[in-house]
């Protein structure tokens, strides 16, 4: 039955081609900082993978530059320009910026919905800010970063995709030609060298595109509250996520524990009393992601109350290969964005 959405998917194709048109003319305003400014978004609509990303530049950076993430802090209640502290709510920031501000507390976090606005805050509030990873934000065209990377997955790459509402593009697959960077996402651990080509070719041209290939690797489970024991052994365990995309997280934890039990909530679902109480119906022990975890979180008293145990699992990127050149590349890209020590500039265009 996807025919009878046709329709409007050529009317979503009609107003967001005419949209790119106009700001690639420069009918529509662009902003462009000069300042190092890296994006990681994608084509489609979630799921490609881009917290773990945005973890691997911290990662990467943060022992070399004043590394600031902006992010749009999605489903938050507060819809102005924020900064992230320790004690800032998910309500308040969204789930990812409070993942990110947990686990690199020593980095900036902001949050806005206006990227270009976002960025002037950001630099006016931290002057000593030397470098700012935008969390999405690619189809944002008044705004343009210094370094585009655009995430797609192995198991449905934009190529094979369609236009909202048959598919899961934002735009059409023509955007990728904005990206510097290419990475294809959650590929197998054994993708072999004749199957990148082959997706590379795919991909069409890559000029001065590069293109990298990365799979997920994950950790051990740690406990979402410190009192709460994880040598003792799990039992009714319950893989509870509310993300874009949780077939590989369950194949894996499929691998540990062969009765667990999967809820499915919707992407970036704050939880309820009445959650808990249903998952309660279902085990004793959850199994989720840092990302739920930080709206779980929310919900300790309700969780503690029914005698659930929270075990997290975390997950990072690793590059199949050629992981120094795209260290390299955005080191270069640093390098050569920073700007000399007078203020900093912004370009209309």
């Amino acid at each position: 039955m996807r025919w009878l959405l046709l329709p409007f998917m050529c009317l979503y194709g009609l107003v967001t081609g005419l949209r790119n048109f106009f700001f690639t003319k420069g009918w529509l305003r662009s902003f462009e900082f000069d300042f190092p400014v890296i994006l990681v978004g994608n084509l489609s609509a979630g799921g490609t993978g881009k917290t773990p990303h945005i973890e691997y530049l911290i990662r990467l950076l943060k022992s070399s530059y004043k590394v600031a993430t902006l992010s749009r802090g999605y489903k938050r209640t507060y819809t102005g320009f924020g900064i992230a502290t320790e004690l800032s709510r998910v309500e308040d920031i969204g789930d990812e910026p409070k993942q990110y501000k947990q686990k690199f507390p020593d980095i900036e976090v902001a949050v806005s919905i206006d990227r270009v606005g976002g960025i002037y805050q950001v630099l006016h509030d931290e002057p000593q800010t030397q470098v700012i990873l935008l969390d999405d934000g690619f189809q944002h065209r008044r705004l343009r970063a210094g370094l585009n990377i655009v995430l797609t997955t192995f198991q449905k790459p934009f190529y094979d995709d369609y236009l909202m509402p048959v598919g899961r593009l934002r735009e059409t697959r023509a955007g990728k030609n904005r990206a510097q960077v290419i990475i294809v996402t959650k590929c197998p651990f054994d993708i072999t060298v004749e199957q990148q080509q082959e997706i590379m070719k795919k991909i069409g041209p890559q000029n001065d595109r590069q293109v990298f290939f990365t799979t997920l690797k994950y950790e051990a489970l740690y406990p979402l509250f410190a009192d709460q024991d994880i040598s003792l052994e799990i039992t009714k365990p319950v893989m509870v996520t509310g993300i874009a995309g949780n077939k590989d997280m369950f194949a894996h934890v499929s691998t540990m524990y062969t009765d667990i039990t999967k809820m499915s909530f919707a992407d970036h679902h704050y939880y309820s009393v009445s959650d808990i109480k249903r998952i309660k119906e279902r085990g004793d022990t959850i199994i989720t992601t840092e990302k739920d975890a930080m709206r779980l979180m929310e919900q300790k008293e309700a969780i503690l109350a029914n005698g659930l145990k929270v075990f997290v699992l975390p997950v990072e990127v690793v590059f199949i290969n050629k992981a120094d050149v795209f260290e390299k590349l955005v080191l270069d890209f640093i390098v050569q964005s920073t700007p000399s020590p007078t203020e900093t500039t912004v370009s209309n265009e």
